[in-house]
């Protein structure tokens, strides 16, 4: 039984090594190898710009590389980045890799407040490595990184909910400035058409007088025949006083 759990534990480190050499990340051929003492001579250079860096913008001659397309970004980086840096205290080499075609060094800024990594980016060009990139980041606590966060997220979310509720009140504005619009306009229609609906009363009268007429033929006629078949030739001796329409039929 011993046996077994040791040929297992044996199968299982073989497997993991296996595991392990397969993942292994495999050397660039364009990598350039450079010795203890190249990386301590970029290191030197890049801080000594460093050092420069700060004094500039320290004395306020910073301002003099604004236009420059590599420097000028690269000070005002710094700049933006100093207050949270605070004072130098030490300046330290981090990375510095070459391929055939570029080449990244980093060195690390001790501040009094926090540290920060500042990263040059460099191509290949006929006399050597070319600076084209210079980037100050500044390292800071984990929870900082979530206090960030976390005002970030209100930030965005009060932003979008004071849109929202502009958007709401210049909707609600809207709505009563073409509601009262149209109110408006709704009276004076009625007013431009209320001449015509004054005349509306006197179609009634018309069709009266109109009835009455009807009826004064209707009895004359009556009458005539009455006084026919009474075999005289006047109507005075009687009058008509009411019509009624017969429903026998």
């Amino acid at each position: 039984m011993k046996k077994r759990w040791i040929k297992l534990f044996v199968l299982i480190a073989c497997v993991l090594c296996l595991a392990g050499c397969s993942t292994a990340p495999q050397a660039d051929p364009n990598a350039v190898e450079l010795t203890p003492e190249q990386e301590q001579q970029w290191y030197d250079s890049a801080s000594q710009f460093v050092l420069a860096m700060n004094e500039a913008v320290e004395d306020g001659t910073a301002a003099a590389q604004a236009d420059d397309p590599i420097y000028g970004p690269a000070f005002t980086s710094w700049e933006n980045a100093q207050s949270d840096i605070g004072e130098v205290q030490d300046i330290v080499g981090k990375s510095c890799s070459f391929t055939k075609k570029d080449g990244v060094v980093t060195v690390t800024v001790k501040g009094s407040r926090h540290d920060a990594d500042v990263v040059f980016t460099m191509e290949q060009a006929d006399d050597g490595y070319e600076v084209t990139n210079i980037t100050t980041n500044v390292e800071y606590s984990m929870q900082e990184k979530i206090q960030q966060a976390g005002l970030n997220t209100l930030l965005g979310m009060g932003t979008t909910f004071f849109i929202l509720i502009l958007l709401a009140v210049v909707i609600a504005i809207f709505g009563k400035a073409v509601g009262g619009f149209m109110e408006k306009t709704r009276q004076q229609t009625v007013t431009v058409s209320e001449p015509e609906s004054a005349a509306a009363p006197a179609a009634p009268a018309l069709e009266a007088e109109e009835e009455l007429a009807d009826d004064l033929v209707l009895a004359a006629v009556i009458a005539a025949a009455v006084a026919a078949y009474e075999g005289t030739s006047s109507t005075d001796g009687f009058v008509v006083r009411s019509i009624r329409k017969s429903r026998k039929r």
